[in-house]
């Protein structure tokens, strides 16, 4: 009996289940979207508030072992780790370029001193020529740079007072197979560019020479009628034209000319010029130069460290005829692709001569396959150009602008509230500068930032190392290791 009663219930509840099915045969739904109204069922009048969880970084790190920042990708030299999460840190500004990532070829290095950033600076550029780029130090003031152009196999040109090399700074260059539009380069246009860059240099020099005054259009004239003589004279001869050709060209022109204010100018600009081939300046640009530039080199640098001590007005001089010499072989891309790093930048801006000629090599530096690295303390550095409203200021601002990889290691106090308002940080940014540990930067490439730790392997901690004690190690056994490497 028992077990017929219980057979009864279970065909009356089959039933009644069946009943209450959908079309489907599924259950129709009993209670309201909310559920069944019952204690402890998370319905109340009242919206639910769900508490964080207390817990520490280690913790949290275990559980979310995969949340990271974003990437560049593996492509690239290794430059050190990502502390955000994001492991190796790789950098190559070619590549990044291809893949639409930055779209000017230009760095902006800042922090201030003892952070680390002239590390990265050496880092970068070694790690790039092991891979096959080359280097060029247009102007190593404090001779930095000697012992790692040397142990990468590459060229230190030394110039200053007393030193054997001489540099032409009227040198016509290396003619490239292509123009910046990739045409085949033709005799007239080769020609004329090699005008303008004999014309700019030596404007540039008058114009050190009289206290950064522009010269007026008798001089311009004056200036452009000596040039073009003396090349033609020296090409009688079966030579480079240098200054001194000039020079005795303006002397015949101050004497024989027709007009008294080309004369006159001539004369000017005679004695302005002299100024080249006396004192401290002799025999470092007044004659064809003495060495040669090796496009095929790894890397080059011109070492100016011997002119500590000298006239302003003399390094200004030095630092404009290295710098067109330079430009003048580098910007050819026949040769590959070219890292060109300036180091002191704050000296560099401060001569309209040097910034306009960076200016342009900020703009042409896509079509000449090269890298442009500016080394500075702080941002504020820009104003050492001119006053905020003139013409140098607003080129130095431009070079910010063109940038698209800024590095910006730690800052004091006094240049964080620039530092900010220059580069439109975010919260996190600007918490971040204030207390960067040395050798860590804060890296930005357009809308993305990393927070990158640069390492330094154990062949290039001596080389990098700027302790005038260091200066002193044995590196010849890691030297001749670079050099292998570099010479593939």
């Amino acid at each position: 009996m028992k077990q017929t009663r219980t057979a009864l219930k279970q065909r009356a509840e089959a039933k009644k289940a069946d009943a209450n099915d959908d079309e489907f045969g599924l259950p129709k739904q009993a209670w309201s979207s909310g559920g069944e109204a019952r204690p402890k069922s998370l319905r109340g009048t009242r919206p639910l508030v769900v508490r964080g969880i207390p817990t520490t970084a280690h913790t949290a790190a275990t559980a979310y072992p995969y949340v990271a920042g974003p990437s560049l990708g593996p492509e690239g030299v290794y430059i050190g780790r990502d502390l955000n999460g994001g492991g190796a840190f790789t950098f190559d500004p070619w590549e990044l370029y291809k893949r639409g990532v930055i779209s000017g070829m230009s760095m902006m290095l800042f922090g201030q001193i003892g952070t680390g950033k002239s590390t990265l600076a050496k880092s970068l550029a070694v790690r790039q020529v092991l891979i096959g780029r080359k280097l060029a130090v247009p102007s190593d003031k404090k001779g930095e740079w000697t012992r790692v152009i040397r142990a990468l196999g590459g060229v230190v040109i030394q110039v200053g007072p007393g030193a054997r090399n001489r540099l032409n700074p009227l040198d016509e260059g290396h003619r490239p197979g292509r123009n910046p539009k990739g045409e085949p380069m033709g005799d007239d246009e080769w020609a004329m560019i090699v005008r303008t860059r004999r014309m700019a240099i030596l404007g540039t020099l008058v114009k050190i020479l009289i206290g950064n005054h522009d010269m007026d259009s008798e001089q311009r004239y004056a200036l452009s009628l000596g040039l073009d003589r003396a090349v033609e004279g020296a090409g009688l001869r079966g030579r480079e034209v240098v200054i001194p050709d000039v020079i005795h060209e303006l002397a015949q022109a101050s004497e024989n000319e027709h007009k008294d204010e080309v004369r006159k100018a001539a004369g000017h600009l005679e004695l302005t010029l002299h100024r080249i081939t006396s004192g401290d300046l002799a025999g470092m640009f007044d004659g064809e130069s003495t060495v040669t530039f090796d496009p095929n080199a790894p890397a080059v640098s011109i070492d100016s460290s011997a002119l500590a001590g000298a006239s302003p007005e003399a390094v200004r001089v030095v630092n404009a005829c290295a710098g067109a010499w330079t430009e003048a072989m580098v910007t050819n891309s026949d040769y590959g692709q070219r890292l060109v790093i300036y180091e002191e930048g704050w000296d560099n801006i401060s001569s309209e001569a040097d910034l306009q000629r960076m200016v342009e090599s900020w703009k042409l530096a896509r079509a000449y396959g090269l890298f442009n690295i500016l080394v500075m303390h702080k941002i504020s550095d820009l104003d050492m150009a001119g006053d905020q409203k003139s013409r140098m200021a607003a080129m130095a601002r431009s070079l910010l602008a063109d940038s698209d990889v800024k590095v910006i290691y730690r800052q004091d106090a006094s240049a964080l509230k620039v530092t900010m308002e220059e580069l439109d940080l975010s919260d996190r940014e600007r918490s971040l500068i204030k207390s960067l540990d040395k050798g860590v930067g804060l890296w930005r490439l357009r809308d993305s930032s990393f927070e990158v730790a640069n390492d330094r392997s154990r062949a290039e901690a001596p080389l990098f190392d700027t302790d005038e004690r260091m200066r002193t190690l044995d590196i010849t056994v890691d030297s001749m290791m670079l050099a292998r490497q570099a010479r593939g």
